[in-house]
């Protein structure tokens, strides 16, 4: 699934817009950016088994750490059957 940023940042959990692209600046969030229409997505699937979720946990450090929803369009529309 493909998300804007607005709407990643609400799937994770983030509390605005600034922390997403933060951690874009960083290049941390480079293997999930998918460009379509010259407007960018962050792609919330798993990549090598790694979740956007997990892999942007694994780079924050304990001093800015926050839990993330670990978003999963399929579990989600499969629980809404």
């Amino acid at each position: 699934m493909l998300c804007t940023f607005t709407e990643a940042y609400k799937c994770l959990g983030f509390k605005s817009r600034a922390s997403i692209y933060q951690l874009k600046e960083k290049g941390i969030l480079d293997p999930y950016i998918r460009r379509i229409n010259d407007k960018k997505y962050l792609y919330m699937g798993a990549i090598k088994g790694i979740t956007l979720a997990k892999h942007i946990e694994n780079n924050l450090t304990a001093t800015n750490y926050i839990p993330l929803n670990n978003y999963d369009l399929n579990l989600y529309v499969n629980l809404l059957k």
